[in-house]
């Protein structure tokens, strides 16, 4: 009984965990530069590798998934990717 009490309380923590590594992370980059849509589409990548024990291999996936309505448009010249050593997502030049 214990367990199933516990079990949903352990999940939000490790939520609320994976969230405040998406604002702590720093680097060329990252979405700890300031931009919204890169912390938030960094937070579903995230939600995205912990339900589904996998990264993405793309923004794509996340639509596919139901994750994320469409992918967002990207400034002029860059586009979105996933940087799968630190599970973000970053604006690359195209």
């Amino acid at each position: 009984m214990r367990l199933k009490v516990l079990c949903p309380v352990l999940v939000g923590c490790l939520c609320i965990l994976i969230a405040s590594c998406g604002k702590k992370a720093g680097g060329e980059g990252g979405a700890a530069q300031g931009d919204p849509a890169l912390a938030e589409l960094t937070q579903l990548v995230r939600r995205y590798s912990f339900e589904k024990h996998k990264l993405p291999e793309n923004l794509d996936e996340l639509v596919t998934a139901g994750y994320l309505k469409a992918v967002p448009p990207a400034p002029a010249g860059k586009k979105f990717a996933v940087d799968t050593k630190r599970a973000e997502v970053i604006l690359v030049n195209q």
